[in-house]
């Protein structure tokens, strides 16, 4: 019951207006970059309208009927290989020109449990379960946004692989190589498309829209040229993320699924230890017979070995070298960026977004914002970082997006 409630503040519905609601496959002969394409399905105005039980604050969102398609594209996993990954094109047929737009969704679980595992609800699939796809990435489709939501590693057509859970160049990469497939699909389907560029995300999709955005910029900015990007509740500081969780002291407040998946993934990439070097027992078989979100214990100094503690107290350690390659809150960015984040968030600490702002604006970024969200005790703790991308994919699509503020 525990790892399902916790489960919801991750996926759940964030926006209070985005958050309820009342084909054959073409192999694609000659493309460079698509492997196949799919469409799924069309989304009337009508249909978005009735997603949001009409509600009026919606409507005037709603311009566009969108035509969504499922596409795979050839792009390396983490230790250089290179896989057939999938993800969600979702067009507006918009009478002159769309905006592409990037959308890193957040956390889905996977989990050997099939009441905990997620696979099912990753973009390409377009599933009514996933609120964040199903009605806030149409209503962006349907207000002229044309989206590109790669499924990520790990999911739609990669699920039978290992997801290398916020591994910065992985997660980068792998959106980046989504982005320019999707650009190839709307020149064959003759879309016209703005000079634009927008990135967003909450979360997990926070952290991987700044690895992409920074990606973009350090690699490709020839190929792109970046017009905003949103970034909500992301783990920027990955180094001062693993201090804080690791050597907490006492009960945590929450489970720790989603660090052990981190942890894990470093592991993989990084070091290839297994994760007896990093959990006592019983909690090391606990992870590798239920998984990660079995796990029973939420006292750090309980679960984690203090060969393991140690380390993440050595800067100069493998792991916290591991860290470090993933901390990305440290950088000069050219292109506008706004961070998102609650300031009672205790699931994702502030410090994320805060590190990043001053770090980047000591750097000389051209421009970056900061908008704190506060709470205070209207809401519950363990609801707020859910409530933070309530209020997120709102701000940016009524505000950040269309003026800049």
């Amino acid at each position: 019951m525990q790892a399902k409630k916790f489960l919801s503040l991750i996926y759940v519905p964030f926006l209070l207006l985005f958050s309820f609601g009342c084909s054959d496959e073409n192999v694609a002969p000659q493309f460079e970059n698509i492997v196949s394409y799919d469409l799924i399905g069309s989304i009337s105005k009508e249909e978005v309208n009735e997603r949001f039980c009409n509600n009026s604050l919606i409507k005037d969102f709603v311009n566009f009927e969108v035509e969504a398609y499922k596409i795979t594209y050839m792009t390396p996993n983490f230790d250089g290989t290179m896989v057939e990954a999938s993800g969600l094109v979702l067009i507006p047929q918009v009478q002159g020109s769309a905006k592409l737009t990037s959308f890193q969704h957040s956390t889905l679980a996977k989990s050997p449990d099939p009441a905990i595992d997620q696979e099912d609800r990753a973009p390409s699939y377009l599933s009514a379960e996933n609120a964040e796809i199903y009605l806030s990435a149409v209503l962006y489709a349907a207000n002229g946004y044309l989206i590109s939501a790669p499924d990520y590693i790990g999911y739609g057509s990669t699920g039978d692989m290992f997801h290398p859970y916020e591994h910065a160049q992985t997660t980068a990469t792998t959106s980046f190589d989504m982005l320019v497939a999707t650009k190839e699909l709307t020149e064959f389907l003759e879309v016209n498309l703005t000079d634009e560029l927008y990135l967003l995300g909450y979360s997990q999709g926070g952290n991987s829209t700044m690895a992409l955005h920074k990606y973009i910029e350090e690699n490709h900015s020839s190929d792109f040229t970046i017009t905003r990007s949103a970034m909500g509740a992301g783990a920027y500081h990955k180094t001062a993320v693993g201090d804080y969780i690791f050597n907490f002291e006492g009960d945590l407040g929450f489970p720790l699924y989603l660090y052990l998946w981190v942890m894990d993934t470093y592991d993989k990439v990084y070091l290839q230890r297994g994760l007896a070097y990093y959990l006592n027992a019983p909690y090391a078989q606990e992870v590798i017979n239920g998984g990660y979100f079995a796990i029973s214990n939420t006292s750090p100094q309980e679960v984690f070995t203090e060969e393991f503690i140690a380390e993440i107290n050595d800067p100069e350690s493998d792991f916290n070298v591991a860290l470090a390659d993933n901390d990305i809150y440290d950088w000069k960015a050219n292109a506008p960026i706004k961070l998102y984040h609650s300031l009672e968030d205790n699931l994702v600490p502030y410090f994320n977004s805060k590190d990043a702002f001053d770090a980047m604006k000591a750097r000389g970024s051209t421009e970056v914002l900061l908008e704190t969200y506060t709470y205070n005790s209207s809401v519950e703790p363990d609801e707020i970082h859910g409530a933070g991308g309530t209020k997120f994919f709102s701000d940016v699509i009524s505000k950040y997006f269309r003026f800049g503020i």
